[in-house]
Parts: C-alpha cells; sequence; structure tokens
C-alpha cells in the first residue's frame, strides 16, 4: 500500500496486489496495458481511462481523480493533431516523479538523490534518459531494474519532499554537476537561485517584475544555499565553487541557463540578462542577453548610446546621448518552439517588427534555436560568424 505522503489515488495509482483482490488475472493486467491502465514501475499502474471494454470496468473502482482521466482523453485528441515536444517532455517528467513518490520499497535511510531528487524538486532537465530510481544510503549499497542505491552518508543535505526524503534542491543541483555534467548542473543550480530568490510562480515574477535590489542579493544568497552543500562534496567541489561563482536568477529557461555558461566558457562574461529596450518612452521589447562590442571611433554624439543598467536586469533607451561614441550592441535572444505554437502568426510578425526596428536602433540581433545553445561549437559558430567583432572581448575562458 501507499507509504503516508505519497500521491495514491491523486493519479489513480494502484498496486498489483491491489488489482488482484480485485478480480484482475496477470494476463487482463497486461492486456490492460494497452488500453486503460498506465505501467509506472513493477507492480506500481495508474488508471488512465474509464474503459468500454467489459472486462476492463473492474478498474473503475480505482478511479478518484477524473482530471487525470480527462487529461489522457484530451491527449488522445492532441496526438491527432500533431505531436507537441515540449508537452510530451513535461508530460515524461510528471510520469517520472509518479514513479519515485509511488515506489513501495524503499528502505529506512534512503533518500533519492541525483536525477529523481531533480524531478522531485521539479528542476528541469534535457534528454535524460529513463533509469533506476537514485537514491543513497548510509549502509547499503545495491542495485536493480527499478532502484539503484549508492553507499554515501546523508548528512545535513537532507528534506522530507511529499512524503519522500531527498536531498535538498541545492545539493540535488550541485550532484547533477557530475551525474549529467556542468552545463545541467549549472543550469539546476540557476533554477534553485531564482527559486530561491524570486518563488516559483513564474507568471507572478512576469507582472511584477524584477526587484531593484535582486543582483545585490545574490552573493548572499549562493553562499546561504551552496556554500555548505559544497564543502561537503568529496569530489567536484573546485569545479561546484567555479560555477557557484557564475549563477544568475535571471535565466528564465533551461536553454538561457546554458547559454550563460557558453558565454562563460567563450570568455564573454560583461553580458546583462533581460534587459527592456524602449523606443523613445514606449516599451519595445525584452531581450534574453545583451553584449557590448568594443568601442568604434565614431562622432560624439552616436545613434544607440546608452545608460549602463543598475543591476543585472537593465533598461536600455534609444535615443542619442550627448558625448557618448557609437558602441556595437549584440542582442541575443533564445527561442523556445511553444510561443509560436500558442501565437502562431501573431507572434511571429510581432517579433518580424521588434527585429527590424532594432537593427534600425543600431542593434546587432542573433536568435538561437533549442539546439544551438546545446553545443559549444556550434553557439561559438553562429555567434562569431554573425558578430565576429565580439571576438576582441573574449578573455579568461571558463575551464570546465
Amino acid at each position: 500500500m501507499l507509504r503516508a505522503g505519497q500521491p495514491g489515488r491523486m493519479f489513480n495509482i494502484v498496486y498489483y496486489q491491489d488489482l488482484r483482490a480485485a478480480g484482475a488475472a496477470s494476463a487482463l493486467v497486461r492486456e490492460s496495458l494497452e488500453c486503460c491502465l498506465l505501467k509506472l514501475g513493477r507492480g506500481v499502474y495508474s488508471v488512465i481511462r474509464r474503459c468500454v471494454n467489459e472486462r476492463h470496468l473492474l478498474f473503475a473502482q480505482f478511479i478518484d481523480n477524473d482530471e487525470w482521466i480527462r487529461y489522457h482523453e484530451g491527449q488522445d485528441q492532441r496526438e491527432q493533431q500533431g505531436r507537441d515536444p515540449a508537452l510530451e517532455a513535461r508530460y515524461r517528467e510528471h510520469l517520472n516523479r509518479l514513479r519515485i513518490l509511488s515506489y513501495p520499497s524503499y528502505r529506512s535511510g534512503d533518500a533519492a538523490w541525483g536525477i529523481s531528487a531533480a524531478y522531485l524538486h521539479r528542476i528541469r532537465m534535457f534528454d535524460v534518459p529513463r533509469g533506476p530510481i537514485s537514491v543513497i544510503h548510509p549502509r547499503d549499497s545495491s542495485r536493480t531494474a527499478e532502484i539503484e542505491r549508492r553507499r554515501r552518508p546523508t548528512g545535513d543535505d537532507v528534506e522530507m519532499h511529499e512524503g519522500i526524503v531527498t536531498t535538498t534542491p541545492a545539493r540535488t543541483a550541485v550532484d547533477l554537476i557530475s551525474v549529467l555534467g556542468p552545463a545541467a548542473g549549472f543550469a539546476a543550480m540557476e533554477q534553485v537561485l531564482r527559486r530561491h530568490l524570486l518563488g516559483d510562480d513564474e507568471e507572478l515574477i512576469f507582472r511584477l517584475g524584477y526587484p531593484p535590489q535582486l543582483m545585490d542579493d545574490v552573493p548572499g544568497a549562493v553562499e546561504e544555499l551552496f556554500a555548505g552543500p559544497i564543502s561537503r562534496m568529496t569530489r567536484g567541489s573546485v569545479r561546484a565553487k567555479k560555477l557557484a561563482k557564475l549563477v544568475s536568477p535571471l535565466s528564465e529557461s533551461y536553454a538561457e541557463s546554458r547559454t550563460s555558461l557558453l558565454l562563460h566558457q567563450l570568455g564573454l562574461h560583461e553580458f546583462v540578462q533581460q534587459v527592456t529596450v524602449f523606443d523613445g518612452r514606449k516599451k519595445l521589447t525584452r531581450l534574453d542577453f545583451l553584449l557590448d562590442g568594443p568601442v568604434e571611433p565614431g562622432p560624439a554624439d552616436g545613434v544607440g548610446s546608452f545608460r549602463d543598467p543598475a543591476d543585472g536586469a537593465g533598461s536600455f533607451p534609444a535615443g542619442r546621448g550627448a558625448g557618448a561614441r557609437a558602441k556595437p550592441r549584440v542582442a541575443l535572444y533564445v527561442d523556445g518552439t511553444q510561443k509560436y505554437a500558442d501565437g502562431g502568426f501573431d507572434t511571429m510578425n510581432k517579433e518580424s517588427r521588434q527585429h527590424n526596428r532594432l537593427l534600425a536602433m543600431g542593434y546587432k540581433v542573433i536568435r538561437f534555436k533549442f539546439n544551438e545553445v546545446m553545443s559549444l561549437f556550434t553557439f561559438k559558430q553562429k555567434l562569431f560568424s554573425q558578430a565576429p567583432e565580439l571576438k576582441q572581448l573574449c578573455d579568461r575562458h571558463l575551464l570546465l
């Protein structure tokens, strides 16, 4: 049966022994996997549809969450209309979270860590293959198809989360550096920092904007979150400290975190994120990243001069500044595909107008697709082919 705090009937979760007690033979359970049952793990299932097959009607008694049923009915319609990779990824993340929460055979002393802990804390990852549930245990080490235990003291870096003992968000993030690589770990650290400083309601953050003192609070927050977990790492602490010095709460997506790290790896450390650009008094757009090119000789009164922002999230006017020299500005956008699926041609037309206006104001605009920020080589090629002047600014490349 489910342990306290686990999802239970919230997602119509049922165990094999309960199905057998209700009269479902093994053959019927296997048959229903193609229809109204979803297998989460060994002996753990979720009822996802009200089936019209008379042989499957007995599964209806385990349905307590009609919203979960309606979601899967809607999923059938969405699949007919076309696949949505982003929605599919979120669905797989949710199933992995359910699998971890509903696992029936945890031992005393187990604590979820690494990828499993990241799922529980809703830390976004990319292209993570399904594997066993990962836990640490102070004495035991073992592996089955369902769970992998690693012997490691839990110490001060664990907490109770939805009824499961797991590593804290900060420890989970730094653990991902060794599990999935420094880029995934860096993205996780930025997510943890962002939630710590701003909360997890992204719609509210968008409406309210960033507090003016936000970047002043970052050093203290980084120390509070990561200093302890990093000091307790038995290996990889030097690399984790490097990354901790660079994290920012201004990355609004996994792809933006990857972009931030790529810029540091190229030695382009002087960039600003989430910069609002005004056309006169009217807000034109918000840039994901802004880099200043080297100062070029030019007239004293150059179009596109700007004031430096007081913090990491800046506001840049588009007027002329007396005595200022023209300075190339390279604007980077990191685009996801979902906004075009949601907004269609209206979104594309709006961005086209913004793009043209930015060019007229003296900006150089480069847009990166998601897959282009997954590779340092691909990112470097595109960035320097379109803004070769940035090569002059590369200094102190981040080595990981």
